[in-house]
């Protein structure tokens, strides 16, 4: 730089010397350091279904999308034209004047360059409600992802708690457009082009996000991860960022170099988040194998070993009344007098649990009946299976060790059953983990979990390149709103609609009330495209929005994941990992080594030979004298003498964890009585597994299809567009409810009502500002209302009649919004177009 100044000062002239240091002083102040991209054309959007008006700007459908007139007249099926102005577009060269042209209206396309103002509606395409009516909608908007966030701001600025986006990753095999044309790797301003799009689009999802506490997740694969780190700085300043690292696919795909095996999730935490820890940090070997070190254990109630007989604690011999049907402990009973025998005859009706040993004797509980009813009011006593060999009811409690850790604080009850009473425990904090940064589980394959789980879906006939692995969406997504269980989430990258499915699944896990909003275009493949063409179909036939995304992929999907079945009424398939640990009981296992002579093992050389026969237990156990093996770290054990078999039960009665019991003994008596006994002692093992969901069950949710749609502006400003605008409030005020519909309501005969008060939702409408008495009449006394609109262009009027709803309503709804209508809507969308 400093030459270029010596080169200035070189120049004779002083004025043309002073001009150029000028110019070149404002041009090192506008340079740009750092990520370095074009902004290039505007992005254009198509509007199949509109009619052009005076005003609009307009394509030929057989041109190319930027080639654009501006229409000056129609009449008679005619569209005059001409060039818009010069200044349209100031980063491109002056265009040159043109005369007028015109098109028969059927030549040309209207389309809406981004940026430019809009006038939103939402036209309802469909919906499936399967939820209950209070629950909240999930919503589906198919649009350009640019207007819909526009949309969005209007109505959840501020409120996002995770965005969660999978953009087209750029890798030059034609998966996104620009302007309507495939970029794929022939184009020298590809990463350019890509970088302008992210970029207009993360800046509106940033005003989306909860200013403290949002989180924005964009996956995104080697292509675009560099470039996209250093947009996320340039829009994100005050963001804490990081990358993630997530193996989707253990065998990698092979390059010619080395085989990639992973993508990238880049997050960027607003200053307040804070995560939840979680006893899987996704890194870490799976949690089965060390689960009983982390998850308390629920013991028998059955009493083993010693003292266990009937006769040996009389007093602990009583019923347990059960509900079947709920599964659910509903009584505790008086200890049965010695010298009477139990009525069992209920036991077939699985109506009562009684102390049934395995070899069918009467045996004894570990608790008397009044300590049992103060843990069952606790919450610490629940029912498990229904043990057909021994013809009762298991029954589980957390014993002393475990409820003196919960008044110590190692372990804390999370959750508590609504129906049976019995707590959700889990060790504290101490004992989580924080989520790692590179993430390796099998359910994270993209090709299991994404791509053939879909085709189970949707069939065989469902085509989507790439789709996310269902649990790595839920994983990514959980991460940030596990503690948040209303959450609001946002993809404007829908796709096949995996996000909404995962979110589905982790409301269906932990019983939370998180609302999902999707949004997608209606794009066809560029093979189908060509099909299409070839059959002279266009974009806006029938025939091929059908084959669109949305229409093809991301609809039928969550129509069909919440239902559990699909149009034809067959039943999904398969099952939902949902990632919670549930106990399951499980036999013991018990082999019999009847070929040695327990005599002959004399020796701790062929006692080693022995234990070198077993999966899991080391030779170094064996050290003399040595009649059995029990070990603290191992789940095997093995017995060497029968003739210690006493002594060997003694030692085995705080040892639930060993499931795998060798005996050395030729005689089968010997084996299946030691059997018995270890069964009586330590009953059937809890073995921690994931909890399924069977696919055909479905989910309990609601959702709204909608499509983007575009509003005359004056139609809005003479009040005419409440019929189109309403799903908008709806959506507003939290898609609490049916989505309301206007229609003729009992309003003495007005075509439209002066007050709206739609049944079964928290938001009324005062559209006629005359009529306020009307209004506080309606609301009166009404509870769980969250908004209220005025229809009203008298910015004082409007202010006094906000002040006396929210006085009215203050004590009922202290949270009360108030909005002013239509100007509201107008305001937020008179948004002028970006300046180059």
């Amino acid at each position: 730089m400093s030459a270029i100044h010596d080169l200035i000062s070189q120049i004779g002239d002083p004025r043309l010397r002073e001009r150029l240091a000028t110019e070149w002083g404002q041009a090192l102040q506008s340079k740009k350091f750092g990520l370095v991209f074009e902004d290039h054309l505007p992005e254009l959007l198509p509007l199949h279904q509109a009619r052009p008006r005076k005003g609009d700007l307009v394509c030929r459908r057989q041109g190319a999308l930027k080639e654009v007139w501006q229409v000056k007249s129609v009449k008679d099926g005619v569209v005059t034209c001409v060039k818009p102005k010069d200044d349209a577009h100031p980063s491109e060269p002056t265009r040159s004047a043109a005369e007028p042209v015109s098109f028969a209206v059927e030549e040309v396309l209207v389309v809406r360059e981004f940026g430019e103002p809009i006038f939103p509606s939402l036209v309802p395409v469909d919906a499936v409600a399967n939820g209950p009516a209070d629950t909240p909608w999930h919503t589906l908007i198919e649009a350009d992802n640019y207007h819909a966030l526009q949309l969005l701001d209007y109505l959840y600025a501020g409120k996002v708690d995770c965005i969660y986006i999978d953009p087209p990753y750029n890798t030059g095999a034609r998966d996104w457009k620009y302007n309507n044309d495939y970029v794929d790797g022939n184009d020298g301003w590809r990463h350019s082009k890509w970088l302008a799009f992210m970029a207009k689009r993360l800046k509106l999802a940033k005003t989306l996000l909860k200013p403290d506490t949002g989180v924005l997740i964009v996956t995104i694969d080697e292509h675009e991860v560099h470039h996209l780190g250093m947009l996320l700085e340039r829009e994100f300043p005050e963001a804490w960022r990081q990358l993630v690292t997530i193996v989707i696919n253990q065998k990698g795909v092979a390059q010619g170099r080395l085989s990639r095996a992973e993508e990238y999730a880049l997050y960027c935490f607003n200053p307040g988040v804070t995560l939840a820890a979680h006893d899987d940090d996704l890194l870490s070997p799976d949690r089965g194998e060390a689960k009983r070190f982390q998850t308390p254990r629920w013991e028998w109630l059955l009493r083993g070993g010693t003292n266990s007989r009937r006769e040996d604690r009389p007093g602990l011999f009583f019923p347990i009344t059960v509900d079947p049907a709920q599964r659910r402990i509903v009584s505790i009973g008086a200890p049965l007098p010695l010298d009477q025998q139990p009525d069992l005859t209920s036991i077939s009706n699985r109506q009562t649990a009684w102390p049934l040993r395995t070899d069918g004797a009467f045996g004894n509980w570990r608790v008397s009946p009044p300590t049992l009813r103060l843990l069952l009011a606790k919450g610490y006593v629940k029912l498990g299976g229904f043990d057909e060999a021994r013809g009762t009811w298991t029954v589980l409690y957390l014993g002393e060790k475990a409820q003196k850790q919960i008044e110590a604080g190692v372990i804390e009850i999370v959750d508590r059953d609504d129906i049976t009473g019995e707590v959700a425990v889990r060790y504290t904090e101490a004992q989580q983990r924080s989520i790692k940064t590179v993430w390796h589980r099998a359910t994270h394959d993209a090709g299991n979990y994404g791509s053939s789980l879909l085709r189970g879906i949707l069939g065989e006939g469902g085509k989507f390149s790439f789709p996310k692995s269902l649990y790595a969406t839920r994983d990514a997504v959980a991460t940030v709103v596990r503690d948040r269980p209303k959450a609001l989430i946002v993809d404007f990258f829908a796709g096949s609609g995996t996000t909404l499915n995962a979110v589905n699944l982790l409301n269906a896990t932990d019983g939370g009330q998180r609302r999902c909003i999707l949004v997608t275009n209606n794009e066809v493949s560029s093979e189908d495209a060509e099909a299409l063409r070839a059959r002279s179909l266009q974009p806006g036939d029938a025939e091929w929005e059908a084959q669109g995304i949305c229409r093809s992929v991301t609809w039928p999907r969550s129509k069909f994941t919440l239902l559990g079945r699909r149009d034809d009424g067959s039943a999904l398939t398969g099952e939902y990992l949902t990632g919670k640990t549930v106990e399951r009981e499980k036999a013991r296992s018990f082999t019999q080594i009847g070929f040695v002579d327990p005599a002959v093992l004399d020796t701790s050389t062929k006692k080693k030979q022995v234990v070198a026969l077993i999966d899991g237990l080391p030779q170094t156990l064996v050290k003399d004298p040595c009649p059995f093996i029990i070990s603290e770290e191992h789940k095997a054990s093995i017995l060497f003498d029968p003739a210690a078999a006493g002594e060997w039960l003694a030692a085995l009665e705080e040892q639930e964890h060993i499931t795998d019991f060798y005996i050395v003994t030729p005689t089968r008596r010997v084996f299946d009585g030691l059997k018995v006994q270890i069964n009586d002692l330590l009953g059937p093992t809890l073995v921690p597994e994931e909890e399924k969901r069977p696919m055909s069950a479905g989910f309990p949710a609601n959702l709204a299809y909608f499509k983007l749609d575009f509003l005359d502006k004056d139609r809005v400003t003479l009040k005419r567009a409440f019929r189109e605008i309403l799903p908008l409030l709806w959506l507003k005020a939290g898609a609490v409810g049916p989505r309301p519909e206007l229609h003729l309501l009992a309003n003495k005969g007005e075509s439209e009502p002066v007050v709206f008060v739609p049944e079964d939702s928290n938001f009324v409408v005062l559209l006629d500002e005359s009529r306020l008495a009307r209004l506080m009449k309606a609301i009166k006394g009404r509870t769980g209302m969250s908004h209220v609109f005025i229809v009203t262009d008298a910015d004082e009027s409007f202010r006094a009649m906000a002040a006396e709803v929210r006085e009215t309503m203050r004590r009922a709804n202290p949270d009360l919004q108030v909005v002013q209508l239509y100007r509201d809507y107008l305001v937020n969308f008179m948004i002028n177009k970006p300046r180059t």
